[in-house]
């Protein structure tokens, strides 16, 4: 489950790569090229884990992977959207991983 923990949480890690890689073409637009195919290669591996995540099947588990890896939300604050308790988010939290495939 850690794997997909880390995997999952690598989301936002390509963010934060894109927005680097950006500036880096601006700083250094004779590397374009390399920087271009680092920042696709960061999306292609978001819109993957978009994907998967849309793969789970059960609407409330897929919200709650989307809240938690994609908008950075805690557990907590998805509690309050998906209207259930810290407690039962925590163990849906769980669930969710464990129908996640990599």
């Amino acid at each position: 489950m850690q794997k997909k923990k880390e995997y999952l949480n690598s989301y936002l890690n390509q963010e934060t790569l894109i927005e680097r890689y950006y500036q880096m073409l601006l700083k250094n637009p004779e590397n374009k090229d390399y920087y271009n195919q680092k920042i696709l290669k960061a999306k292609a591996l978001r819109k993957d884990i978009e994907l998967k995540i849309s793969e789970v099947g059960d609407e409330t588990l897929c919200e709650l992977l989307f809240q938690k890896y994609v908008f950075g939300k805690t557990l907590e604050e998805i509690s309050y959207i998906i209207n259930y308790s810290k407690r039962h988010t925590e163990r849906l939290h769980i669930k969710a991983l464990e129908k996640f495939n990599m």
